[in-house]
């Protein structure tokens, strides 16, 4: 039941947004346990919309695991809408957690989930909506330690002023132990509470820095959630997700999840199918969503399917295969995703040609990714969407002509083998070097090019009825690119947008390019020339503390390699000997 005080203090404002249900909890299947019974009290905050939140598979595991432990708390906080926010500011009132009512004060350690850089404004704003110094160095002995996990902790100076402690890596383990380490030194002043929790493995503090490495979690079946709270209304994600593997060994060189999760440990096939069981069971959902990097590639996919078609046969509970790798997709595979409703089947190619597929070390034939549509076509999906990227490293424009032709030559195999077009979507990034992979020395490409370039693909599209391209915005992207390799300057930007309004800005409608621009030239950061700019190979680099064991060296080796064309076999089939295994004293777990 909700408490009546909390009615009485905030139900006005409730009754006049949006979506009251984003604030209030009770969800079916939280944990509600009672505030002054436990030691611990942990806040989970992330810092984007509820129903993006509440989707989060790292917020699911970490809110489980900690309410799992009988002497410790973990509740939840997302970010308002602007409506909710503007009546908490007109009247005076804080944030709360949603299921204790408690205020962020109250709670030993807040932690923030950085999945996105473009969050970074909102976490000062709920800093400050919860009573809060903005700054670490403000704050008092009484205060509640903050931490912040997730990717965009792979370069934690933009934040570092801002931010306690940060976790990295994986956080099963780690968020306990620093929950339980902070309980145990409250009679110190806070200043030792971050110099005693600095030492903890996988912690990183910028008063006390030191070079950190990540911490690593086995994928063991207790540590896996098999209930979640279920939102008050659809979120992003409205389904069961079950975790297959972690990392991927294909290490395709944009891409900051492979490098920085290795090394890739892959779930039991009887433990994914028990889990899926008692998820969809404690849940209700009708959708569950096996998940991993790449899906297909977990060793025993489709004995898994198999066994999970079976056990739901005649239920109407459907499969969701999200990442498809196109040279493991097969037309067993293909009819063993047989769903009542026929959802989009995605497939990442990343780039048109194969030269430029062997430059991001994508290893992806065209025969593969046309074959893999055929597949999907022939067992009922008509509506196919291709992620690609655009602006990265030693592209050509000859390279971009070939996304155009990739669709042209699925529609002549569907017209050799008498089937319909497809509806076909075409989502394009832009290129954002990110710490940890071989591209971080990249440059990216600026404004002006990206725009030519988007010019150039819109008229090649034309000719093709049944193919809409979707563009990212590439002034969002410049953006990521200056906040993801930032320094401190990055972070006194950070601020400036934060006093200036900026919030929620991983949507849309609330870019300010114009207050980005501004604040940028009050500062005299030259926002284009810093995302541009191509770091020098014995450049010391702004995130070399935090270290996810692959060696610098053989980074910049994947780099030359990328120079030439030349591709890297998959870890899957033989050890590159990127320094994982050996710096962090760990190894590859595969199913079979």
């Amino acid at each position: 039941m909700i408490d009546d005080n909390f009615l009485k203090e905030y139900e006005f404002i409730l009754q006049k947004v949006e979506r009251p249900s984003r604030y209030i909890g009770e969800e079916f299947g939280s944990y509600n346990k009672d505030f002054d019974s436990v030691e611990g009290k942990f806040l989970f905050v992330f810092p984007d919309k509820y129903e993006i939140g509440i989707s989060n598979f790292g917020h699911k595991i970490i809110y489980d695991l900690i309410n799992k432990q009988n002497d410790l708390l973990c509740d939840r906080m997302y970010a308002p809408d602007k409506d909710f926010l503007e009546l908490l500011v007109k009247n005076n009132k804080t944030l709360y957690a949603l299921e204790t009512k408690k205020k962020p004060i109250d709670f030993d350690v807040i932690g923030f989930g950085l999945q996105y850089e473009m969050c970074y404004s909102t976490v000062l704003k709920i800093l400050e909506l919860s009573d809060i110094p903005v700054f670490s160095k403000d704050r008092k002995d009484f205060h509640p330690i903050i931490m912040a996990g997730g990717p965009s902790t792979s370069n934690p100076v933009p934040m570092s002023p801002f931010i306690d402690i940060f976790a990295i890596g994986d956080g099963e383990e780690l968020n306990i132990e620093i929950l339980r380490k902070t309980v145990q030194l409250k009679h110190l002043s806070r200043i030792e509470k971050i110099k005693e929790l600095s030492k903890i493995e996988g912690v990183y503090s910028p008063v006390f820095p030191k070079k950190t490495n990540k911490r690593i979690a086995q994928l063991d079946f207790s540590n896996h959630p098999t209930n979640s709270p279920i939102p008050h209304f659809s979120s992003v994600h409205d389904r069961a997700v079950i975790e297959l593997r972690r990392g991927c060994g294909r290490l395709c060189r944009f891409c900051q999840a492979s490098h920085i999760n290795l090394p890739i440990r892959e779930r039991k096939k009887e433990d994914i199918v028990e889990l899926t069981k008692q998820y969809v069971k404690n849940t209700g959902y009708d959708e569950y969503s096996l998940l991993s990097l790449s899906s297909n590639d977990h060793g025993q996919i489709e004995d898994i399917l198999k066994e999970l078609n079976c056990h739901f046969r005649n239920t109407g509970i459907n499969v969701s295969l999200p990442s498809q790798r196109a040279d493991k997709f097969s037309l067993e595979l293909a009819s063993l995703m047989q769903q009542e409703k026929k959802a989009t089947v995605t497939i990442a190619p990343e780039a048109g040609s194969i030269r430029m597929r062997n430059i991001i070390n994508k290893n992806l034939s065209e025969e593969q990714i046309i074959n893999a549509t055929i597949s999907c076509i022939k067992n009922g999906w008509n509506k196919i969407k291709y992620y690609f990227v655009i602006g990265l490293p030693f592209e050509t424009y000859d390279d971009l002509s070939e996304i155009p032709l990739l669709i042209e030559k699925v529609n002549s195999a569907c017209r050799e083998n008498g089937l319909k077009y497809p509806q076909i979507t075409c989502s394009i990034s832009v290129f954002v070097p990110k710490p940890h992979t071989p591209f971080q020395w990249a440059r990216q490409n600026t404004i002006s090019e990206i725009d030519e370039k988007i010019k150039y693909l819109r008229n090649l599209k034309d000719k093709i009825k049944n193919v809409r391209f979707n563009f990212h915005n590439p002034k969002m992207s410049q953006l990521e690119a200056f906040f993801s390799r930032g320094d401190e300057n990055c972070s006194k930007f950070i601020y400036e947008m934060y006093k200036n309004g900026a919030y929620l800005e991983s949507w849309d409608e609330n870019l300010d390019f114009n207050m980005y621009s501004k604040v940028s030239k009050d500062l005299g950061i030259d926002i284009e020339k810093e995302a541009s700019r191509e770091f020098q190979k014995e450049e010391k680099l702004p995130w070399e503390n935090i270290s996810y064991g692959v060696d610098k060296s053989w980074l910049w080796g994947e780099y030359e390699k990328a120079k030439n064309a030349i591709s890297t076999i998959p870890c899957e089939v033989r050890c590159n000997d990127c320094g994982v295994c050996r710096n962090l004293k760990t190894k590859k777990v595969l199913s079979k």
